[in-house]
């Protein structure tokens, strides 16, 4: 099933840019595809692999790059990869704070998931830097 996508999408591809706004589309229903079919590692592999289209397409500051981190942030949380997740989860903060005039549930949400992974012992470094 995923490799008939992936060349789907490769043909698809041939005929319009990787910046095109269908072909970036079209890659995040294939990772929602992967998500829902609980295959984690493919879903984070294609979301690595699509950021910088959509930061060369929509700008490093844009609500689809923030949404992007968001998701990746949750893939990474059910692998159990909490300090990957807060990465992502903090990246999309930074985003919104700039692309939103005020706070959304989303952005509320995303803050309280922050808090909880850093109050989680398992996802502390060792050591504090100042």
């Amino acid at each position: 099933w995923y490799q008939r996508r992936v060349r789907a999408i490769a043909l698809y591809t041939t005929q319009f840019t990787g910046l095109h706004q269908v072909t970036i589309e079209t890659y995040d229903l294939l990772i929602n595809a992967l998500i829902k079919q609980e295959q984690y590692d493919e879903a984070i592999e294609e979301l690595r692999a699509t950021k910088e289209a959509k930061v060369l397409k929509y700008g490093e500051y844009s609500k689809q790059l923030a949404t992007h981190h968001k998701l990746l942030g949750s893939v990474f949380l059910l692998t159990e990869k909490t300090k990957d997740a807060l990465i992502e989860f903090k990246k999309c903060l930074k985003i919104l704070a700039v692309v939103q005039s005020a706070p959304t549930e989303m952005t509320i949400a995303i803050k309280k998931t922050v808090q909880s992974l850093e109050a989680n012992k398992e996802t502390r470094p060792m050591f504090k830097l100042y």
